[in-house]
């Protein structure tokens, strides 16, 4: 048997409001952001350091994971 695999998707909060309480109760991870939380952050140099960071530290793990798996 392979690997299972996960999806990750993105849905507006009525949408998970309206998934039955068995269906959300069967999800391995959730998480809550602002739709608008660049706008609320844009001028934070904190916040965009901490963004510029994380986006690049996942450009870098993409890059290690594809290597891997094509070596």
């Amino acid at each position: 048997m392979g690997a299972s695999k996960e999806i990750f998707c993105i849905m507006r909060e009525e949408q998970f409001n309206a998934m039955q309480q068995h269906e959300r109760e069967s999800l391995i991870y959730v998480e809550f952001r602002e739709s608008n939380e660049y706008e609320n952050n844009k001028d934070d140099k904190n916040y965009l350091t901490l963004k510029k960071a994380e986006k690049k530290a996942k450009n870098e793990l993409q890059q290690y994971l594809f290597n891997k798996r094509n070596q």
